[in-house]
């Protein structure tokens, strides 16, 4: 399976899960993901963002560009996290993991993750 394919299988996961959110704030956070999601995709590959080992993107490099753009996936991540949390009459900290390794998971041959000690990871 390819990069893109990857990547369209884990928005469609997020975005499944954003339905039941509720509607006005899934359609936000649904179209702010997918406008997001080309330059997502250009940091990856070019190495400068990763998976971190809480579910969230951060700076590999000590390059951080687009950080505004990082940021604000962040916040939307979180919001759905949290939404999961309280769902699933769980912690958000468990969310966040269960979510950072399946993205470890999924992550493509260049792509960079964050392992359970901190380390960074190029697959």
């Amino acid at each position: 399976m390819n990069y893109k394919k990857i990547l369209i299988v884990n928005i469609l996961v997020l975005l499944g899960i954003l339905v039941t959110i509720g509607t006005s704030t899934a359609g936000g956070i649904k179209e702010r993901m997918k406008q997001r999601l080309p330059a997502i995709v250009a940091l990856k590959t070019q190495g400068i963002v990763g998976e971190n080992n809480q579910g969230y993107l951060a700076f590999v490099t000590g390059q951080t560009s687009q950080e505004a753009l990082v940021l604000d996936e962040n916040k939307d991540r979180r919001t759905i996290y949290t939404y999961i949390a309280t769902q699933q009459n769980t912690s958000l900290d468990l969310v966040e993991k269960r979510r950072a390794n399946t993205l470890a998971q999924r992550a493509t041959p260049g792509e960079f993750f964050q392992n359970a000690h901190g380390a960074w990871i190029k697959k």
